[in-house]
């Protein structure tokens, strides 16, 4: 795409100024950057503007991200833990940070912290840094969503939020391309409601898919609910055969009945770790992610990024790069696994300081699989147990 394609079309998302005279500093970066970053232009364009970067030149002319670190600067970029929140959920988001606090105390990693503006105050950032303690970085990255009055209207009678379908967008294709991610080899994903747990601290898992040449990690399998997923499956399938493809072995074995049909199971993103390349690099999955995205069914059937991340995993990586992690507890809201080999009275005490709410029903996810142990995407990839 040319310089000046590029800013036609960024004009019709709504992110950039009518005038001349008031030109965004992401166009300022696309253009100033045009040839060794074209295809991260590209990119940006499809996610429709939705943040400002700044950047600066290191002598060696290389563009870095810069981040203003709580507590310390991180003497390692291997891995990062990102996290986009609202203080609505501020109370949760202690939680969740306590927990990485103590089950990462042997080895803390650099925390990020994606928001709209709600965490600028200063009194707000150095409670939660005060949480992780002077071990851990802590950042937090300001953004801006496109201009919501072009987003497609949701199809049907079901009704979402526009900020979780903003959400589910962001890590669909958004926060791999990030700029701030380019400093790291993998991100760890996480929702303010996503607690890690157990008894001591626990091996670091960037070190562990490092060694053993891991692109994806997860923990729990679940099921996606039909209403949220229609016309993707048959999306997919276009998608297949215009790239002249067909379902991969592992596609087949856990994404059809008996019948062929969509079997609805899939990977619960609110905890992932990925190689960052993964999504932003691969040129398939990113061909696939730049097509959903397009096609505007996030907003308008509220596609989630776990089906479509789901869907591209078994097609494009073969089984010995994805792994699922069974060596720690996890709960996401009212979801909740413990450790390989914890169970009964013992998984019970693990999991009670996180179960406050009276009147919820809370779900113990059998072996980390939901509806049952049965679900395909739960026993397929290799488990690290430790």
């Amino acid at each position: 795409m040319h310089p000046v394609e590029f800013r036609q079309l960024a004009k019709v998302h709504g992110t950039f100024a009518n005038t001349f005279g008031e030109v965004s500093p992401i166009y300022l970066w696309t253009v100033a950057n045009w040839r060794k970053y074209s295809e991260l232009s590209a990119i940006s364009f499809i996610t429709g503007q939705w943040y400002h970067w700044t950047t600066y030149n290191k002598q060696n002319n290389h563009v870095e991200w810069r981040v203003k670190w709580l507590n310390v600067a991180p003497t390692s970029y291997l891995g990062v833990i990102v996290y986009l929140t609202t203080t609505n959920e501020l109370n949760p988001l202690k939680t969740s940070l306590t927990q990485l606090s103590r089950l990462l105390s042997n080895n803390p990693r650099p925390v990020v912290i994606f928001h709209e503006g709600d965490f600028d105050a200063d009194d707000i950032q150095k409670s939660l840094s005060n949480i992780l303690g002077n071990h851990t970085p802590l950042g937090f990255e300001r953004i801006r969503f496109s201009n919501h009055l072009i987003q497609p209207r949701p199809v049907g009678d079901h009704r979402w939020p526009l900020k979780y379908t903003d959400m589910c967008r962001f890590f669909t294709l958004m926060l791999p391309n990030h700029p701030l991610l380019t400093l790291f080899t993998y991100y760890w994903r996480l929702d303010a409601h996503s607690y890690i747990f157990g008894p001591k601290p626990i091996e670091d898992p960037f070190e562990i898919m490092q060694k053993r040449q891991i692109q994806y990690a997860f923990i729990m399998a679940s099921e996606e609910a039909d209403y949220y997923a229609v016309g993707l499956w048959s999306f997919f399938h276009e998608f297949l055969d215009s790239h002249c493809l067909k379902p991969s072995i592992a596609l087949r074995q856990t994404h059809t009945d008996l019948f062929g049909n969509y079997s609805l199971y899939i990977i619960f993103t609110n905890f992932a770790i990925a190689n960052v390349s993964l999504f932003r690099d691969h040129s398939l999955i990113r061909a696939w992610l730049h097509a959903v995205d397009r096609n505007g069914g996030i907003y308008r059937y509220r596609w989630g990024d776990a089906p479509i991340h789901t869907l591209a995993l078994t097609q494009f990586l073969s089984q010995n790069h994805i792994v699922r992690l069974r060596y720690f507890g996890y709960m996401h809201q009212r979801e909740y696994i413990c450790a390989d080999g914890i169970k009964g009275e013992v998984c019970k005490a693990q999991v009670k300081p996180f179960l406050a709410q009276n009147g919820i029903e809370y779900l113990y996810y059998q072996d980390g699989c939901h509806p049952s142990p049965r679900n395909p995407l739960c026993h397929y990839y290799p488990e690290i147990k430790l």
